[in-house]
């Protein structure tokens, strides 16, 4: 483990950097080893820095991975695929990926997505309820929603709209 890892000078330099960045706002590992390269850090001094990092408590993956779950479908509206994919995208563990997305609201899970699809069928301009349909159903799969939930969903607003 790089907690018992000897740090040069300049190598602290960068750790200082690190740990600031790390303090600003919730970070994950790989997105930390990244901004190491970008500002010149060797391979090999990237994976004693985030090793230290995760020790001092600087980085914890899974309290990133819940926020980043409660921030996407709070501030983007992203469902869980597309949350998990993004997660993915930055080398995060499967079964932390799961576990927080388990930990996602279901009543806020289910009142966005109900607050989504209201707010684009008030834009989709077309007569014909089929292409409607269609095309929220794409608008919603593009935020990371299941069929079944964009199908449970559609189900739930057509019984609530005369027109249809």
């Amino acid at each position: 483990m790089s907690e018992s890892y000897n740090f040069t000078e300049s190598e602290r330099a960068y750790l200082s950097r690190a740990e600031q960045y790390c303090a600003t706002s919730e970070q994950c590992c790989s997105t930390v080893r990244d901004k190491l390269v970008t500002w010149g850090a060797s391979r090999e001094l990237t994976g004693h820095i985030v090793d230290r990092l995760v020790a001092d408590g600087f980085i914890d993956e899974e309290r990133y991975c819940r926020l980043y779950c409660d921030s996407k479908l709070r501030l983007q509206k992203w469902g869980r695929v597309k949350i998990a994919y993004q997660l993915r995208g930055k080398q995060i563990n499967n079964k932390l990926i799961e576990s927080s997305i388990q930990h996602i609201d279901p009543e806020l899970y289910n009142s966005t997505l109900r607050q989504l699809a209201e707010n684009k069928m008030k834009t989709i301009n077309d007569s014909d309820p089929h292409k409607r349909q269609s095309k929220l159903m794409s608008f919603l799969a593009s935020h990371g929603f299941t069929p079944t939930e964009i199908h449970n969903i559609i189900t739930e607003l057509n019984s609530n709209d005369p027109t249809e």
